[in-house]
């Protein structure tokens, strides 16, 4: 028998595009709602997990359902949170708000994130986030150097055509 988190993997890749609700998780891989949380979480860092509203595959409730991402041609989770923040330069983004954006699973956000990091395109800070407002670490785009220099020049003509 396995980890919970192996048998949510196994459960999850065996269903391929099809979304299930955390009370249905939690029947047929006979755990709490905590432990499909905690599992839904740490598979999320594994393969990447979208999350949405929708209907459940097994009882067909509309709920937040959660299944592994078929992603066509979205691309990976780290270029969809890479394209949001870029997108939206000069607002920060918590990793919940970005999960909900995107519809992603919070680990997989988290793993998009931790691959980033490193990234001259981002920017993580601790201040509020754009999204929900909570004073947290967030992730924000960071416009090439190229860019930011372009915008001061372009400024610096522009004033002082004004002066003149």
């Amino acid at each position: 028998m396995g980890s919970d988190v192996d048998n949510m993997m196994t459960f999850l890749r065996q269903h391929g595009n099809q979304r299930f609700c955390s009370t249905c998780l939690a029947f047929e891989l006979t755990l709490s709602f905590q432990g499909v949380d905690s599992a839904l979480a740490t598979v999320g860092q594994q393969a990447a997990l979208t999350e949405s509203r929708g209907h459940c595959a097994i009882c067909g409730r509309r709920a937040l359902v959660t299944g592994c991402e078929s992603n066509g041609n979205n691309g990976s989770p780290e270029e969809r949170v890479l394209r949001l923040v870029l997108d939206h330069v000069g607002r920060f983004f918590c990793h919940a708000c970005v999960a909900r954006r995107l519809e992603l699973n919070i680990g997989t956000v988290q793993k998009a994130v931790w691959g980033l990091r490193a990234s001259s395109e981002v920017r993580i800070d601790d201040t509020a986030c754009s999204g929900c407002g909570r004073s947290q670490f967030v992730l924000g785009g960071v416009l090439p150097q190229d860019v930011r220099k372009a915008i001061v020049t372009v400024l610096l003509t522009v004033a002082n055509v004004l002066r003149r």
